[in-house]
């Protein structure tokens, strides 16, 4: 037993620091970036200055749009570690970890007697795109793949033995999925559970799991659904009653039927999730041996690990149903990951013999191509839109990183399966950390707030109250450790009156006016941001200019 502790232990190990090391990259290279982070940590700063738990709020009004359980463990954190733009992102790099130890756990169980495919599912799982940008940002999707992944590993162990057990960890696990990101969460572990008459003869044969009582079975998935609503019914009730019907109706409508049938965000076509499929799992689908080898699987059952078919259940159901849904964004897809790494190192391992040597250097080839269209870019018109002409040398670090990996993969002696999937997934950790400290630094930049934050907070100490003109995304209340809200105007129509009852005030602008300090009036800050500038003018100076002139401050070029 213990030998076995320390071999998960180790087998852990090169995913935890990997973890780390993209966390601090996060933390060294990568503001809290609007709108989506910025945001996050507002609401959670808001909870802090407040005091309140239960009815979350943004800018001082009522927030619906996420469950509360990231913002509790933020402050939970804040509370011990004083509050700083750290941990959330630390936070998130931990379930990073959580995630992994569960999905090498998952893997090891579905590869049955067959350790390197556990061992290839995982690197590819922490190698692909999105989980690594994921890893360390202040966002809800590696926090609720995490809870997913506890949720499948629960569905494997009811099947290997009896009793409620598992499917009260499985309950738990949803409920805190729920209260990660919504209701969202049942739709990555139910549809394994409920077809588990298709996956578990399979498993079954290869002594992985014992012969199943249906009715125990389903009664046990009643019951993880029944705990899984009474964990998310004790927030969602209490901060419905607290918000009134409006609010209430948000939490158990928005984030539910809306998002599947009638939101109007984030459209996309049904096939959608099979274009970006490869950027997704970037950059595994984009090598040979990858797609060989899934048809060494398909073609030779015999070739297939014992959980194959579980790994189909899990992946294909919760595919099809994203691409149903109206709204559609790359990482709502982020929790199945480890489930299609699964699949396709699965697919390796059905080669049975070393890879070709063209094959071996198709990553090199991959990360060699990269470097050189990101020197190519370097110049392009769009890129020097948000990165500063004397930052663009920053960018030769990312492709100096891509080219070391390159060569190092180019010289790689291993051509077995195994260890060239480990190898790839080392070298391309290594390019992300090598797009941080380049190109994400240079670009970082035109996203950081800091500046025009801390002179609102300057503004707001001196009295001076603070309008904003456009759509508020909460984006500097927490950079700027805000008390107020701001006031936010969709329109200068709407704006006009409170310049006239306020003139002592300032007023956030945004504006496409290569030099903001030559406008008449000018602003007394200006700063990039996202292409474009953000200002802060004087409320009296604004008194005398035109609606006309305050619309055409975004549309200016």
């Amino acid at each position: 037993m213990i030998a076995r502790h320390d071999k998960s232990r180790m087998a852990l190990f090169p995913h935890a620091l990997a973890c780390a090391l993209l966390t601090l990259a996060a933390i060294v290279f990568r503001p809290l970036t609007p709108t989506d982070e910025g945001r996050y940590v507002s609401v959670a700063w808001e909870m802090w200055n407040s005091g309140e738990f239960i009815s979350l709020t943004l800018n001082g009004e009522l927030y619906g749009h996420k469950p509360p359980l990231l913002f509790w463990l933020i402050n939970a954190g804040w509370a011990v570690f004083g509050v700083n733009e750290w941990w959330p992102r630390v936070l998130v790099g931990l379930f990073g970890v959580g995630a992994m130890a569960l999905v090498l756990r998952i893997a090891g169980r579905l590869a049955g007697e067959r350790p390197e495919i556990a061992a290839m599912a995982a690197a590819i799982t922490a190698s692909t795109l999105f989980w690594m940008v994921f890893t360390g940002a202040v966002m809800f999707d590696l926090m609720l793949a995490c809870f997913v992944l506890l949720g499948i590993d629960a569905v494997l162990r009811a099947a290997q033995r009896q009793g409620p057990g598992p499917w009260v960890t499985a309950g738990v696990a949803l409920g805190l999925g729920i209260l990660t990101k919504g209701p969202v969460a049942l739709l990555h572990v139910l549809p394994v559970a409920l077809l588990a008459p298709l996956w578990i003869r399979p498993l079954a044969s290869a002594g992985v799991a014992p012969r199943v009582r249906w009715v125990r079975w389903y009664g046990g998935v009643a019951l993880a659904l029944l705990l899984a609503a009474a964990v998310a019914l004790s927030w969602a009730l209490p901060s419905a009653l607290a918000g009134g019907k409006e609010f209430g109706r948000e939490i158990f409508w928005s984030q539910t039927v809306d998002r599947i049938a009638t939101t109007v965000h984030h459209l996309r076509p049904f096939w959608f999730y099979a274009a970006t499929l490869p950027l997704l799992l970037l950059p595994w689908l984009f090598f040979p041996a990858v797609w060989r080898g899934l048809a060494a699987a398909v073609r030779v059952p015999s070739s297939r690990p014992p959980g194959w078919a579980f790994a189909l259940a899990w992946v294909v159901p919760v595919f099809l149903a994203f691409s149903a849904f109206r709204g559609k964004q790359i990482q709502y897809l982020l929790p199945a990951v480890p489930g299609m790494a699964f699949l396709l190192a699965a697919g390796l391992a059905s080669l049975g013999r070393p890879l070709r040597r063209w094959e071996a250097w198709a990553p090199a080839f991959l990360f060699g191509l990269l470097a050189v269209v990101l020197l190519l870019l370097n110049r392009h018109p769009r890129v020097l839109q948000v990165v500063e002409a004397d930052e663009l040398g920053t960018v030769a670090w990312t492709s100096a990183a891509m080219i070391a990996a390159g060569g190092a993969l180019w010289l790689a002696p291993w051509r077995d399966a195994a260890r060239h999937a480990v190898a790839v997934a080392a070298a391309t950790v290594f390019v992300m950390l090598g797009v941080y400290a380049g190109f994400g630094r240079a670009l970082f930049d035109a996203y950081d707030v800091h500046a025009v934050s801390a002179h609102l907070r300057a503004a707001q100490g001196a009295g001076q109250p603070v309008a904003h003109l456009g759509k508020y995304q909460g984006q500097f209340q927490f950079i700027g450790r805000l008390r107020e809200p701001l006031a936010v105007f969709e329109s200068p129509a709407q704006l006009r009156p409170w310049l006239e009852q306020h003139p002592q005030g300032r007023v956030i602008v945004y504006t496409r006016a290569k030099d903001p300090l030559q406008l008449q009036p000018a602003p007394e800050f200006a700063q990039k941001f996202k292409g474009r500038h953000v200002g802060v003018w004087r409320a009296s100076d604004l008194l005398g200019v035109s609606d006309q002139w305050l619309e055409s401050q975004d549309r200016r070029r």
